[in-house]
């Protein structure tokens, strides 16, 4: 074993942690470049003044130099180190944690994709599933998005969304609308036969949200609606 090595060894388990941001990541979740491997473990660079240690028996599959893996960082309760680790199961939970409720804005990470759509982790501490038929963008593997907890169900596992259920979404999609509407001289093509897609790509929402904000400001008087699309009064 070269000394260049001991030393990092050395760092990652037996020198303090001194700086305050690499303490702060204790507790979330974040996808980090390979940057060396050893025996024991593999480092990952994570933008510090130290790389993280992720130990072999921490590690879902055995990691490579150059891959990007989604970790946990964790602070080792024997140690008192800071460590990495891909296992996600062993500290992620199923249930939904006492103070999330249903409405709850939050932060997704995509961890992977399923026969119902996507499984998701929220603000770093429990899974959740994000339904694909409710999915109107294209998500890649550890990406960042931001949700709400759609429902918590009897089980307590969390059904998540990437939009505001209901009505709670329609007042931001109302705005995003008249301003459409101002900028295309007054009107747009949109009916009831405008592709889903089209209608996400222009206002990233669903098309049924669309139709209800759409429903509101016809009733506000803001706009009228006619088989061509609509018109803003």
């Amino acid at each position: 074993m070269s000394e260049q090595v001991r030393s990092k060894i050395a760092a990652a388990f037996t020198e303090p942690d001194r700086t305050e941001v690499f303490d702060a990541l204790v507790g979330t979740c974040d996808s980090f470049k390979v940057v060396s491997v050893i025996a024991s473990g593999a480092f990952l660079y994570c933008g510090v003044s130290k790389d993280l240690f992720v130990p072999v028996g921490e590690q879902q599959k055995i990691m490579k130099v150059g891959e990007t893996h989604l970790v946990y960082i964790y602070r080792d309760e024997k140690t008192g180190r800071i460590a990495g680790s891909s296992r996600l199961n062993k500290y992620l939970y199923d249930e939904a944690p006492d103070d999330v409720r249903e409405g709850d804005e939050v932060d997704l990470i995509i961890y992977s994709q399923t026969d119902m759509g996507y499984k998701a982790i929220i603000n770093s501490d429990s899974w959740g599933l994000l339904y694909k038929n409710e999915v109107f963008q294209e998500l890649r593997l550890g990406q960042k998005v931001s949700g709400y907890i759609k429902k918590i169900r009897e089980d307590g596992r969390i059904d998540v969304c990437l939009q505001k259920a209901g009505y709670q979404s329609v007042p931001n999609i109302s705005v995003k609308i008249m301003d459409h509407l101002k900028a295309s001289g007054g009107s747009c093509p949109f009916t009831d036969k405008t592709p889903p897609d089209e209608i996400y790509r222009l206002f990233g929402v669903s098309k049924k949200k669309f139709k209800m904000a759409v429903g509101t400001l016809y009733k506000q008087k803001k706009l009228v609606i006619d088989p061509g699309g609509i018109k803003s009064r």
